[in-house]
């Protein structure tokens, strides 16, 4: 256990003037409650040289660290060995440089202030949906977003980061020229070789003024499930669409529902144009709305809250079966009738074009999964712990239902940010050949498997 008393007289000379330690009742809140670490100090560091002498000062002292930005990373695994969070959240600064559209963030920086500082320079970037998430958090994993079909994933726009590894060590500037295996394995699987502490990345004119068309298509009455789920898998998606698919209570009944959050970057009648086929559906409450940039994300902010036990699993499919999401359906709704402690439950699958993710050289990355059609996600939402094996037995079985009806059969793939506590390698990097490879870079840069995070040293 780390004493904190020796971090503030020993640890607190090395670091920069305004980084802080703090006790365990500092310690910042988690979207998942449920892996939580619980730590014996918390550090906030103010630049990269304070994350450094903070990982060797762990080391010298034998306790686990773990970095921390958002709060929102799915599962954390080995949450019990932690004894010291490096929470990067002041380490937020967003730099643009115009002539290039090259913007540089700080490893605690959330997709909200990313979105911000690019918006006020009239750019996009390629990023996550949730304002309240790590951006590194996010895009280390791939990083899908509503930008995918103009931009590809996250990863394929990232240009070079600082990376401090198990021994305390900075890295400063790593890219595909300084250390070709670490370039690879750091997108899609970055955050088990280190902490990244800094990166560069590439953004983009922005599109339509900075307006596109979204909001949310509700059905109340299940009748009409199979026909949505029909309509949006028949979508004809370009590079300016994405689509999430929900189902969720809703207000202000809060009885559960079936939504749609649409999403067009263009004008209003081409919006309607392109989603027509589900609107025709009838949705009982339709709330369209040209959004400006920097309000793109707000209707999601109600999932990015912090607190609550959240044991969810996540995959990569191939089509909605229309029979299996009606048995998904009745099982959402007997769920929640059986657990009213978990209401804010939620299902999600967001479908992204992926021309553009998949026109990357595959072996380019360690990210694996770029052709999934669907990424799916099973959140069980509640806070008392009993619900726990209630809870993932309900998720488990979600996802069996989407491996046995809605995957090709014997492919099994879940993109990393989404993945379970346990989910094999198989799952999140598929080819054995990437796997061996991605192992071996894992022996080199964490031997002792200090970062604990997606996989294990063998």
């Amino acid at each position: 256990m780390a004493d904190l008393k020796i971090f503030e007289t020993d640890l607190k000379g090395r670091l920069s003037e305004k980084a802080r330690i703090v006790r365990s009742d500092g310690k910042v809140p988690r979207w998942d409650e449920s892996c939580a670490p619980n730590p014996t100090v918390t550090v906030f560091p103010q630049c990269d040289n304070d994350v450094a002498e903070t990982v060797k000062f762990c080391r010298q002292q034998g306790v686990k660290c773990f970095p921390q930005s958002g709060g929102h990373g799915w599962r954390v695994r080995n949450n019990h060995e932690i004894d010291v969070v490096i929470c990067l959240r002041e380490m937020n600064n967003v730099d643009v440089d115009e002539e290039s559209r090259r913007i540089t963030l700080g490893g605690g920086t959330l997709v909200k202030e990313l979105i911000e500082a690019a918006t006020a320079k009239k750019l996009e970037v390629a990023t996550g949906i949730c304002n309240s998430v790590g951006v590194l958090g996010s895009m280390l994993c791939g990083g899908i977003g509503r930008f995918m079909g103009k931009y590809g994933l996250s990863i394929d726009n990232l240009l070079s980061v600082n990376f401090v590894d198990a021994t305390g060590k900075l890295h400063q500037n790593v890219n595909q020229d300084t250390d070709e295996d670490l370039w690879w394995a750091i997108r899609g699987a970055g955050s088990s070789f280190g902490i990244v502490t800094q990166a560069t990345i590439q953004a983009y004119p922005e599109s339509n003024g900075g307006l596109s068309w979204t909001g949310a298509l509700i059905f109340g009455d299940s009748s009409k499930l199979e026909e949505v789920v029909e309509a949006i898998n028949n979508l004809e998606m370009d590079e300016n669409m994405s689509v999430h698919f929900l189902f969720a209570c809703v207000p202000p009944t809060l009885a559960p529902a079936i939504m749609v959050s649409p999403w067009y970057c263009g004008p209003e009648h081409e919006a309607e144009k392109a989603w027509k086929s589900v609107l025709d559906l009838g949705p009982t409450i339709k709330e369209t709305f040209m959004a400006p940039a920097n309000r793109l994300n707000d209707g999601n902010d109600p999932f990015g809250e912090k607190g609550g036990r959240k044991p969810g699993v996540g995959l990569g499919i191939d089509t909605l079966d229309p029979h299996a999401y009606r048995h998904i359906w009745d099982l959402y709704v007997q769920f929640l009738s059986e657990n009213p402690d978990a209401g804010r439950s939620v299902l999600v699958a967001e479908r992204y074009p992926k021309a553009k993710a998949l026109s990357v050289d595959h072996e380019s990355t360690v990210y694996a999964t770029r052709s999934s059609k669907y990424e799916v996600i099973c959140v069980p939402w509640y806070t008392d712990e009993k619900l726990d094996i209630r809870a993932e037995t309900f998720a488990q079985t979600i996802r069996n239902i989407w491996i046995q009806k809605c995957c090709e059969h014997g492919k099994t793939r879940s993109y990393a940010a989404f993945a379970g506590m346990h989910e094999p390698l198989e799952s999140l990097f598929v080819e054995p050949e990437r796997i061996d490879r991605l192992m071996a870079i894992k022996n080199k840069w964490d031997p002792e498997n200090y970062w604990g995070s997606l996989m294990d040293v063998e």
